[in-house]
């Protein structure tokens, strides 16, 4: 089964690393990253994304910023899209820090103004590592700031989505997400009829600080749609 991964608002794909070095044999992965200009919509996103899964079925994860974009896509309705895993993901307003955030300087981010150990707790949490946290710094340090300021922009201006998309889901919860809203799965419950919940132990960053538990729940929506049900 072939999987096709969305990432967060970096959108670089390179925080996938320790998801991707989990993945059991037989699992084709593929990060595709966002194109990295300051006035892309999600549809424009969207788009980008289309032209690049091929045409074999797949599975997409879209974590967190990219959820809108996987929504997006969704409704084009393409057959060979059998699923769409949502990681800590939203489709409007995550929560009441993303209305104020477009007010931040992005570089503050990069900078050290946030100590790497309050960065580190704030994204990954129990399993923060000096490892997580460095990648973390080095994804963002990839982007332009006037790219991280339009998306902290588009966050906070979301709204909830007026139609809804016939594709299956499933929405992986993290328990401890101090970036999203629980919430945030009210909008899902909305638009997606067919919406599986999981929820793992864990912080925002849950692909990245719990990918076993993660794989487990790709692998059996695989199996299910490997035998047809």
């Amino acid at each position: 089964m072939n999987l096709v991964l969305l990432p967060g608002m970096d959108g670089t794909g390179s925080l996938f690393e320790p998801f991707v070095a989990c993945a059991p044999s037989g699992y084709e992965v593929t990060p595709l990253p966002l194109r990295q200009e300051p006035y892309l919509s999600y549809m424009d996103q969207a788009e980008h994304i289309l032209s690049g899964i091929g045409s074999e079925d797949i599975i997409i994860v879209a974590e967190s910023y990219s959820g809108r974009i996987a929504y997006e896509i969704a409704r084009k309705q393409i057959a060979n899209i059998r699923h769409i895993v949502f990681a800590a993901s939203f489709l409007s307003g995550p929560s009441a820090l993303a209305r104020i955030a477009p007010l931040l300087p992005p570089q503050i981010l990069k900078s050290r103004v946030i100590p790497s150990p309050i960065l580190g707790k704030l994204a990954f949490g129990r399993a923060r590592s000096k490892a997580l946290t460095a990648l973390l710094k080095e994804s963002l340090n990839k982007v332009d700031n006037s790219v991280l300021h339009h998306r902290l922009k588009q966050i906070s201006k979301l709204r909830l989505p007026d139609r809804k998309i016939d594709i299956p889901c499933t929405y992986i919860r993290p328990r401890s997400d101090r970036l999203v809203s629980p919430r945030a799965i009210k909008t899902f419950k909305k638009v997606c009829p067919d919406l599986a919940i999981r929820e793992l132990e864990g912080c925002h960053f849950i692909l990245q600080t719990n990918p076993h538990e993660c794989w487990k729940i790709v692998q059996k929506i695989a199996r299910l749609l490997i035998s047809g049900r």
